[in-house]
């Protein structure tokens, strides 16, 4: 997905495209916050089935959580919680995959935190509804508290 001219100015612009909109639940009380998108939310194609190595997929819109965390955060982890996709609201402090990778620069780097704070003031706009925030991993973290988890 072509990023949208918000973007520009961010030190992760690259070539203007791989954007992965969050996922917003009018009325949902719980977000999920990862890292970034994967190549499958990028693909817009989503994991439901794992055979060994083999993925099965499904064609999605682009959004958070469609590669194989996102199967196993519904298969195991929101069933946990009370949670299901659909019902709890998704998003990721930044919106996109840096030259295609999923590799993002250390979390401390003055460049993720510049990019971090880009992405979040233009896209970060959870529903009013939202009560809670879980923060998966230390990007997450340092996305919802500005701690990084690291002292």
């Amino acid at each position: 997905m072509k990023k949208p001219p918000a973007c520009q100015g961010c030190p992760f612009y690259g070539n203007g495209e791989g954007f992965v909109p969050d996922e917003y639940v009018e009325g949902a009380e719980v977000l999920v916050m990862g890292q970034n998108p994967g190549e499958d939310e990028v693909l817009g194609r989503q994991a439901v089935e794992v055979r060994g190595r083999d993925v099965m997929y499904e064609p999605h819109t682009p959004a958070p959580y469609l590669g194989r965390t996102g199967l196993a955060m519904q298969q195991r982890y929101f069933p946990l919680a009370g949670l299901e996709r659909g019902v709890v609201s998704l998003a990721n402090p930044i919106r996109c995959r840096i030259k295609g990778a999923n590799k993002l620069p250390p979390v401390k780097s003055v460049l993720l935190r510049e990019a971090m704070a880009h992405c979040q003031s233009h896209y970060f706009k959870p529903p009013a509804s939202t009560r809670l925030i879980v923060a998966e991993g230390e990007y997450a973290l340092l996305a919802t508290t500005g701690e990084d988890g690291t002292d």
